[in-house]
């Protein structure tokens, strides 16, 4: 049953209490400005709970539980700590938590994410809002898959911004070269994360979660066992990536990471991207991110009469249609077989 109580504020101003209680969920209570918008919030949520007490999944804690300690609880599942990018979702969640950590869950819906996007947009990218939303999408769908959230709860359609076609920006010889003078300046340490991530197109977490084991300076390879497609892949290293690599071993603390903090500890984004910051400043660099290392790598190779499909190997890319983006570096260039093909068409007899 519900109950309304009416209360004079500071300013003068009344508001009413309404208290709804529905065992065996604990009491929930909230002030409106009004008594029909009073009734209205405690009409659905009755009707809520006694929906939830039929199909006897939802918790007692049900109307208590905040957003804060939903996301709590996701970050502490078993499952969600195994996945390869849990530092991102501790990172884009605890943003919610910040802005919207004590509204309680089951009157969080769409109105309430519809003003948490808008408050993303102020200074970034549509890519990077998509990002906060879907970090949070993953969080509420685990929770109606443990009946933390109402089945009927589900995540809201046409949130996501729409975002620009990708673009394609890669470093070009003078660039290049200011980018390598500047982080061999900085350190051994950023000299091999930068000519290796060159060398061989490596993703960020790619080379952050590379392992000693998983380099042969010996056949210059280099094995990625965790991709974005989940695809294991060898990658060839080149001698300046070795050299760079074989300089940071001689100077590095951990015993199992390549890359890691001065305690040891393997390094994350966060403390690649501070010192990353600094070579780009120093060397002129402007709208320039360190994913566009891996853009530089396809345009070297193309460059250089890589086809798509070698530089899409390379990558580690899943479909052709994802490195179909490099197409225009390797129009109109000669493919294997073309001087057999002129040879052909101008009647001579091919050189054995």
């Amino acid at each position: 049953m519900a109950s309304y109580q009416k209360r004079k504020n500071g300013d003068g101003s009344s508001s009413v209490i309404a208290w709804v209680r529905i065992k065996p969920f604990k009491a929930a209570s909230k002030a409106f400005p009004t008594k029909p918008a009073a009734v209205a919030w405690a009409t659905g949520l009755e009707a809520e709970l006694r929906k939830q007490r039929e199909h006897g999944e939802a918790r007692q804690d049900l109307t208590s539980l905040t957003l804060k300690g939903l996301i709590e609880e996701f970050l502490a599942d078993a499952e969600t700590k195994q996945l390869k990018y849990f530092p991102d979702l501790e990172m884009l969640l605890a943003w919610w938590v910040n802005h919207f950590g004590s509204e309680k869950v089951l009157a969080f819906g769409t109105l309430k994410l519809r003003e948490g996007r808008d408050l993303l947009r102020n200074g970034r990218a549509a890519g990077t809002v998509n990002r906060y939303l879907s970090a949070l999408r993953s969080c509420w769908n685990w929770a109606r898959a443990a009946s933390l959230v109402p089945q009927e709860k589900a995540w809201p359609t046409r949130l996501l911004l729409s975002e620009p076609r990708e673009r394609v920006r890669f470093l070009n010889d003078a660039e290049l070269a200011a980018v390598l003078t500047e982080a061999e300046k900085q350190s051994v340490w950023m000299q091999a994360a930068v000519v290796t991530s060159i060398a061989t197109g490596l993703r960020m977490g790619e080379l952050l979660r590379l392992e000693w084991k998983d380099l042969d300076f010996d056949k210059g390879t280099l094995t990625v066992h965790i991709s974005k497609n989940t695809k294991r892949r060898l990658v060839h290293l080149n001698q300046p990536a070795v050299a760079a690599l074989k300089a940071l071993r001689r100077t590095v603390v951990g015993p199992k990471f390549v890359f890691v903090k001065e305690n040891g500890e393997r390094a994350d984004k966060f403390y690649l991207s501070y010192r990353w910051q600094a070579i780009r400043t120093a060397a002129g660099l402007s709208d320039f991110r360190w994913h566009d290392l891996r853009h530089t790598t396809a345009s070297l190779l193309a460059q250089n009469g890589a086809s798509l499909v070698e530089i899409g190997g390379v990558l580690g890319h899943s479909s052709p249609s994802i490195t179909a983006k490099y197409s225009h570096l390797v129009a109109g260039a000669p493919v294997t077989g073309a001087d057999k093909l002129a040879e052909k068409l101008s009647g001579r007899r091919p050189q054995p």
